[in-house]
């Protein structure tokens, strides 16, 4: 017997947003550029179909996070 890792569910209803109160914040896959230009390809994260609003749940500000720090260190390894 095989045991695979259980998948997330996908999420089926849109949820309301906290930003314009539509229901309409769908979960999404894209590349993502933060404001300070900072760029995560396949980001998770939700978005507002009615407001373009963007919100990250923890698994999402762990990666950009856990990402960013890597670029950190392989720029201070660069400058050597």
């Amino acid at each position: 017997m095989f045991s695979y890792p259980q998948k997330e569910a996908q999420m089926i209803e849109p949820l309301p947003c906290p930003e314009c109160g539509e229901v309409r914040m769908i979960r999404m896959v894209e590349t993502f550029r933060l404001e300070d230009g900072f760029t995560v390809n396949k980001l998770c994260h939700y978005k507002c179909q009615t407001c373009g609003s963007r919100f990250f749940d923890d698994d999402a500000m762990h990666r950009i996070q856990t990402e960013r720090a890597a670029l950190g260190h392989r720029a201070a390894i660069a400058s050597r």
